[in-house]
C-alpha cells in the first residue's frame, strides 16, 4: 500500500510542471481531441477528414479510428500513408485509451508533442517517414508500456533521451535518417531486456559503442552504421547469442576486429565497411558462423591473408573485402562456398594466379579482383564455370595473354543454349533470371592479341573496357550489335584501322573513349545517331578528313576530344545551340581552319577550350568575355588576330590564357592582374605594344607569366617581382629598359 501511495504522490507533484491535468475519461474527450487533430491539418488530398470525421457522428466509425468495444474509447489511430501536411495537435495526448498510434508516411511538420507523455497505454508509436523536427521528447521515457518506438526518416535534432533505456517493454527502437547528435549511455541495456531491434543509422551519434550492448539478449537486429562513432567494436558483442544482423559501416572505429563475434551462430549479415578497422581476419572465422550470409569489410586497414577457414561460411553470398591491404594468394577452400554470389577483393594486394582454376561456383554473378597483382591468362572456360556472371572486373593486373573467343558465351542466350544441351526434364522457372554479362572491366593489364569479333554476341552489356592493354587489330564490326552498351572505352592499346560505322547502332552510348591507338580515316558519320552521347574522346590517333560536326545532334555532349589527329573542317555557327552542355571542346594539333563562329559564347557551361596548333584566324576574343565558367582558354599557334578586350576581367575562374604564336596586337590590358585564380598568361611571339600594365603584380596567384617576342616597350614594372607565386618569368625579345630597385 505504502508504493501505491508514493507512485500516486510522485504522479501529482509531476503534473504540477509542465504536463497538463490528467485527462478526463470519457468519450467525448477522445472526440474533441481527434477534431483538435482534424484542425491541425493543412492538407488532406483526398478529404479523408474533411468528408469523414464530422461532429455529431460516431467517431468509431471514422476512417482510421478503432475503438474499444467495452468503453467505445478510440485504441488505434491509424493514418498512414494520407499525404496529410500540418503539425500534430497536443490534444493527441488526451486519447488515454490509445495503444497504437500510426501517423506515417506523411507530410507532419514541428515537434513532437510532450503531451504525448499521457498516452499511458500506448505499445506503438509510428511518426517515421515526415518532416519532424526538434528533439524527441525527454518525458517519453513515462511510456512504461511502449513497445515500438519509429520515427526514422525525419529532420529530429539533438540527443536521444537517456529515460527512454529504462523501459523495460521496448522490443524496437527505429530512429534512423535523422540528425540526432550525442553519444548512447553506456548503460543502454541495462534496463531493456527485451529488446528485438535497435537502429539509430544515418544520424551524427558519436563516442564509443557501448560495451552493455552484451545486455541486451533478446536483439536481433543491431544498426550503428552512418554515424560518428570512435574507438573499437567491443568484444562483448559476441556474446549477443541471438544477433542476426549487425551494421557498423561508415563511422570512424579503429582498433582489431573482435574475433568473438564470430562466434555468434545466428549471426547472417555483418557489416563494417568505412572504418579504421585493423588487424587481419580471424583464422577460424567461420567456424561458428555457418549462417553468414553477407560480410561486407571494405574500405579498412586490414592485413595478412585470407583463411581457408572462410570457407566454412557455406551460406555466404556477399562476401567483400576491397580497397584493404590483404595479401598472399586466394584459398583455394574458397571455391567451395557454393552458395557465393558477388566476390569484391578491389584495391588489395592479392598475388598468384588468377582463382578460375578452382572457381567452380556456378551462382557467382559478381566477380571484383582489380587493383591487385594477379598474374595469368583469362581461361577459356570462364563463361561454362560461371554461367550467370553479370559483372567480371579484373582492372589493373598482371593478366596477359589474349581475350577468348569463349568471352562470348557469357551471353544470356549462349547459356541458355549450353543449358538446354544438359536438360533432361522440364526448363527450370528460374532460367528466365539469366541475364548474361552486363559488365566486363578488362583495362590496364598485359592482353595482347586482337578483340574477338564474337564479343558482339554479348548483347546484355552495358559496360565493356578494355583500355590500357596492348591489344592490336581493329575494333570488331560487331561491337554494333551491343545495342544497350553504354560505357566503351578502348583508349590506350594498339588498335588500327578506321572507326566502324556500326557503333552508330549502340543509340544509347554515353561514354566513347578511342584515344591513343593508330586508328585511319575519317570519323563516321553514322555517329551522329548517337543522341545521348555525353564523352567523346578520339585524341592521339592518325584519324583524317573533314569532320562533320553537324552530327553531333546530342544535347548531352558535355566533352569533345579530337586532339592530334589530321582532321580538317572548321567549327560550324550552330555547335554551341545543338551542344548547350559542352564543356570541354579540345581540338589541338590537327587542321581545323576558318573563323571562330559568334555562336561560341552560347556555350555557357563552356569550361576548357583547346583550339591551339591549327589554322584558325579571324579574333577568338570577340564573345569569349561571355563565357563566365570558362578555365582554360587555349588558343596558341593559329593565326588569330585582335586585341584582348577589357571584358576579359569579367571570366573570374580563368586559370590558364594561352594566346602564344599568333598575330595578336593592342595592349596588355591590366585586367589580368585582378583576375583571382589566373596561373598562366602565355602572350609570347605575337604583336603586343605599349608597357606592361603595373597592375599584374597584384595578382596573387600568377605563376608563369611568358610575354617574350612581342613589341612591347618602357621600364619592366617593379610591381611584377611583388608576384608571389611567380615561378615562371620571360619577357625576352622586346623593347624594355630596365628598371631601378628603390
Amino acid at each position: 500500500m505504502g508504493k501505491i501511495k508514493i507512485f500516486l504522490l510522485f504522479l501529482s507533484l509531476y503534473c504540477l510542471g509542465p504536463c497538463a491535468a490528467i485527462p478526463i475519461i470519457s468519450s467525448s474527450t477522445d472526440e474533441s481531441a481527434l477534431l483538435a487533430f482534424k484542425a491541425k491539418i493543412t492538407r488532406d488530398p483526398y478529404n479523408i477528414l474533411q468528408k469523414n470525421w464530422t461532429a455529431g457522428t460516431p467517431f468509431c466509425n471514422w476512417i482510421g479510428i478503432i475503438c474499444s468495444h467495452r468503453h467505445q474509447r478510440v485504441m488505434a489511430l491509424n493514418l498512414s500513408s494520407k499525404g496529410f501536411k500540418g503539425t500534430i495537435a497536443k490534444e493527441v495526448g488526451n486519447l488515454s485509451f490509445l495503444i497504437s498510434l500510426d501517423i506515417s508516411n506523411n507530410n507532419f511538420r514541428g515537434h513532437v508533442p510532450d503531451e504525448l507523455v499521457h498516452l499511458h497505454r500506448l505499445r506503438g508509436l509510428y511518426m517515421q517517414l515526415n518532416e519532424l523536427s526538434g528533439q524527441i521528447p525527454g518525458s517519453f521515457g513515462f511510456l512504461n508500456r511502449i513497445q515500438e518506438l519509429f520515427l526514422y526518416n525525419n529532420s529530429l535534432t539533438g540527443p536521444i533521451p537517456p529515460a527512454i533505456f529504462n523501459i523495460s517493454s521496448f522490443q524496437v527502437i527505429d530512429l534512423k535518417y535523422n540528425f540526432l547528435g550525442g553519444s548512447l549511455p553506456m548503460d543502454i541495456c541495462n534496463n531493456l531486456p527485451n529488446l528485438e531491434s535497435f537502429n539509430v543509422s544515418h544520424n551524427q551519434l558519436g563516442g564509443q559503442i557501448p560495451q552493455s550492448f552484451s545486455r541486451c539478449s533478446e536483439i536481433k537486429f543491431l544498426d550503428l552504421s552512418c554515424n560518428e562513432f570512435t574507438g573499437s567494436i567491443p568484444g562483448k558483442l559476441g556474446n549477443l547469442s541471438k544477433l542476426e544482423q549487425l551494421y557498423l559501416g561508415n563511422n570512424s572505429l579503429t582498433g582489431e576486429l573482435p574475433s568473438t563475434i564470430f562466434n555468434i551462430s545466428s549471426l547472417t549479415l555483418l557489416t563494417a565497411e568505412f572504418n579504421m578497422i585493423s588487424g587481419s581476419l580471424p583464422h577460424d572465422i567461420c567456424k561458428k558462423t555457418t549462417r553468414l550470409v553477407t560480410l561486407y569489410l571494405f574500405e579498412n586497414q586490414l592485413g595478412g591473408q585470407i583463411p581457408s577457414s572462410i570457407s566454412g561460411c557455406r551460406s555466404l553470398k556477399h562476401l567483400s573485402l576491397a580497397h584493404n591491404n590483404i595479401s598472399g594468394v586466394i584459398p583455394a577452400e574458397i571455391g567451395n562456398m557454393s552458395a557465393l554470389q558477388s566476390l569484391n577483393l578491389i584495391s588489395n594486394n592479392f598475388t598468384g594466379e588468377l582463382p578460375f582454376n578452382f572457381f567452380n561456383i556456378s551462382s557467382l554473378t559478381k566477380i571484383v579482383l582489380g587493383f591487385n597483382r594477379f598474374t595469368g591468362k583469362l581461361p577459356e572456360d570462364l563463361c561454362f564455370r560461371h554461367p550467370n556472371l553479370e559483372f567480371l572486373e579484373i582492372e589493373s593486373n598482371h593478366i596477359f595473354g589474349s581475350i577468348p573467343s569463349s568471352i562470348s558465351l557469357c551471353s544470356a542466350l549462349s547459356v541458355l543454349a549450353l543449358i538446354s544441351n544438359y536438360l533432361t526434364g522440364g526448363i527450370p522457372p528460374q532460367i528466365g533470371n539469366i541475364t548474361g554479362l552486363q559488365d566486363l572491366y578488362l583495362g590496364d593489364n598485359n592482353l595482347t592479341g586482337s578483340i574477338p569479333a564474337e564479343i558482339g554476341n554479348i548483347t546484355s552489356l552495358q559496360h565493356l573496357i578494355l583500355g590500357d592493354n596492348n591489344l592490336t587489330g581493329g575494333i570488331p564490326a560487331e561491337i554494333g550489335n551491343i545495342t544497350g552498351l553504354e560505357y566503351l572505352y578502348l583508349s590506350n592499346n594498339n588498335l588500327t584501322g578506321g572507326i566502324p560505322a556500326e557503333i552508330g547502332n549502340i543509340t544509347g552510348l554515353q561514354y566513347l573513349y578511342l584515344s591513343n591507338n593508330n586508328l585511319t580515316g575519317g570519323i563516321p558519320a553514322e555517329i551522329g545517331n548517337i543522341t545521348g552521347l555525353q564523352y567523346l574522346y578520339l585524341s592521339n590517333n592518325n584519324l583524317t578528313g573533314e569532320v562533320p560536326f553537324r552530327f553531333f545532334n546530342s544535347s548531352s555532349l558535355m566533352t569533345l576530344f579530337l586532339s592530334s589527329n589530321g582532321l580538317s573542317g572548321s567549327i560550324p555557327n550552330d555547335l554551341c545551340f545543338r551542344n548547350p552542355e559542352l564543356q570541354n571542346l579540345v581540338l589541338e594539333q590537327n587542321q581545323f581552319h576558318g573563323q571562330i563562329p559568334s555562336g561560341i559564347s552560347h556555350c555557357s557551361a563552356m569550361d576548357t577550350l583547346d583550339l591551339s596548333a591549327n589554322e584558325f584566324t579571324g579574333n577568338v576574343l570577340d564573345n569569349i568575355g561571355n563565357m563566365s565558367m570558362l578555365r582554360n582558354l587555349v588558343v596558341g599557334q593559329n593565326n588569330f588576330t585582335g586585341i584582348i578586350p577589357p571584358s576579359i576581367g569579367n571570366m573570374s575562374r580563368l586559370l590558364i590564357l594561352q594566346l602564344g604564336i599568333n598575330n595578336f596586337y593592342g595592349k596588355i590590358p591590366p585586367e589580368l592582374g585582378k583576375l583571382p585564380i589566373l596561373e598562366g598568361v602565355f602572350l609570347q611571339a605575337n604583336q603586343f605594344t605599349g608597357e606592361i600594365p603595373p597592375e599584374l603584380g597584384q595578382s596573387s596567384s600568377i605563376g608563369r607569366l611568358y610575354m617574350q617576342s612581342n613589341k612591347i616597350s618602357g621600364e619592366i614594372p617593379p610591381s611584377i617581382f611583388n608576384i608571389s607565386t611567380l615561378r615562371e618569368l620571360d619577357l625576352s625579345g622586346n623593347q624594355l629598359s630596365s628598371f631601378s630597385v628603390s
